[in-house]
C-alpha cells in the first residue's frame, strides 16, 4: 500500500452484507482525557459495544466505567485475554504505545493507536511488522476531519500538488502535560502524515531547525520536505501561545493545487463566544457533543475502523504504515535539528 492511499467510498468497496452483524466489543487502554474520550466517543456508536478500560489508575478506571460502562481490567494481560473484545484502542501517553500494541498484536485483536504510533523509529519498526496480520489503525483521525477529507475526495481533479504550509500552535501551559516528549511526536506529526498522505510519496530530504525558549523539553520546530515526486512542504507548530482559555490551539493548513489553493483553519469555524473574558474559539470538530452522543473526527476513524471489523478488511485510511512514515520523517528531522544538515530519505 502506498503512503497516503485512501478510498473515498470505502463503504462502497464492501459488500452490503456484513461478515458479522453483532456489536463490536470496544476496550480502552489508558485512562487520562484521550482515553476518556475513546470511551464517550465508543458509547455513542450503535454498533459499539463498551467492554471497559484498563488503567494504572485504577481509582479513575473504575469512575470512568460507572460513567460510560463496561469493566475496569486488573491488568493489560486479563483486558487482553478477554476472548470476547474485538477492538481495543491505545490511549496511553506518547511514550507508552509499544508494550500494548505488542501484546494485543499476540492476542490477534484489531488495534486502534492513538498518534504518534512509536516514539522511537524501532519500536515504530516492530509494531508496523507486527501489523501485518491484524486490523489496525494509527490514530491520525484528522484523514476524517471533514475539509480535509473533502480536499482528500477532490485530489486527483485538481491537477498537480506543488505545495503544502501547515501550522500548529498550541499554549505554552499545554507543555507541562505534552512536553513529555518532543512537539514533533505530540504535535506536529499529525500535520507531518497528513503532508506524506498529500504528497502520496515518500520523502527524498527533510531539514529542521528547533526553537527553544522555556525550560525542558524543546518548544517548538521549524520543518520543510522535499518528495521524491518534487512536491515540497513546510510544518511549523510548538508551544508558541500564551497560557489563556480562549484560544487554545491556532491551527492553518494551505495546500496549493495546479487546479486551486485550500486554506483551511483549524479550528475556527466562525463560532465563537464572547464573554468578560473576551472571545473564545469553539472546536466543533474533534470532541462534538450533541445532546450527549460524541460526533467529529475521532468517531468518523473509529466508525471506519469498525467498519473493517465487521467486514474483515485492512484498513486504507491512516494506516500503520502511514503511521510509521510519520515516525520515519519525525526521527529524519531530528537528525536534521541536530546536525544542522538536510537529511536524506530513501
Amino acid at each position: 500500500m502506498t503512503i497516503g492511499s485512501t478510498d473515498n467510498d470505502w463503504r462502497a468497496q464492501t459488500p452490503a452484507t456484513m461478515k458479522t452483524t453483532r456489536p463490536v466489543r470496544a476496550a480502552v487502554v489508558g485512562g487520562g482525557a484521550f482515553g476518556e474520550c475513546h470511551l464517550k466517543t465508543f458509547r455513542a456508536m450503535p454498533q459499539v459495544d463498551v467492554a471497559g478500560i484498563y488503567t494504572l489508575e485504577r481509582e479513575r478506571g473504575k469512575a470512568l466505567c460507572d460513567r460510560y460502562g463496561g469493566q475496569c481490567y486488573s491488568s493489560l494481560e486479563a483486558l487482553a485475554s478477554d476472548t470476547t473484545i474485538d477492538l481495543v484502542s491505545i490511549a496511553t501517553p506518547e511514550n507508552a504505545h509499544f508494550e500494548p500494541f505488542r501484546l494485543l498484536a499476540e492476542k490477534k485483536k484489531a488495534i486502534y493507536v492513538e498518534k504518534p504510533l512509536a516514539t522511537s523509529l524501532a519500536e515504530a519498526r516492530e509494531m508496523l511488522e507486527l501489523s501485518r496480520s491484524l486490523i489496525a489503525m494509527s490514530g491520525h483521525c484528522l484523514r476524517f476531519e471533514s475539509r480535509l477529507a473533502h480536499v482528500f475526495a477532490q485530489r486527483d481533479r485538481l491537477g498537480r500538488l506543488r505545495h503544502m504550509s501547515f501550522r500548529d500552535k498550541r499554549t505554552q501551559g499545554e507543555k507541562e502535560v505534552s512536553g513529555r516528549v518532543h512537539p514533533a511526536y505530540c504535535l506536529l506529526c499529525h500535520e507531518i502524515e497528513l503532508s506524506n498522505a498529500f504528497a502520496q510519496d515518500q520523502f527524498k530530504r527533510v531539514c529542521a531547525l528547533e526553537t527553544q525558549f522555556s525550560e525542558g523539553q524543546i518548544d517548538g520546530m521549524n520543518i520543510l520536505i522535499e518528495y521524491q515526486n518534487g512536491v515540497t512542504s513546510s510544518i511549523e507548530g510548538g508551544w508558541y501561545l500564551p497560557t489563556q482559555a480562549a484560544l487554545l490551539e491556532n491551527d492553518r493548513c494551505t495546500l496549493d493545487f495546479e487546479g486551486g489553493t485550500f486554506e483551511i483553519a483549524l479550528p475556527n469555524m466562525g463560532f465563537t463566544f464572547l464573554s468578560s473574558q473576551g472571545y473564545q474559539f469553539l472546536n466543533q470538530q474533534y470532541e462534538c457533543n450533541v445532546y450527549g452522543m460524541e460526533f467529529g473526527a475521532l468517531r468518523s476513524s473509529l466508525e471506519y475502523m469498525v467498519h473493517c471489523i465487521k467486514n474483515q478488511t485492512a484498513p486504507a485510511i491512516s494506516t500503520i504504515r502511514d503511521g510509521y512514515e510519520a515516525v520515519r520523517l519525525v526521527d529524519a528531522a531530528l537528525l536534521s535539528a541536530k546536525t544542522c544538515q538536510w537529511i536524506q530519505g530513501v
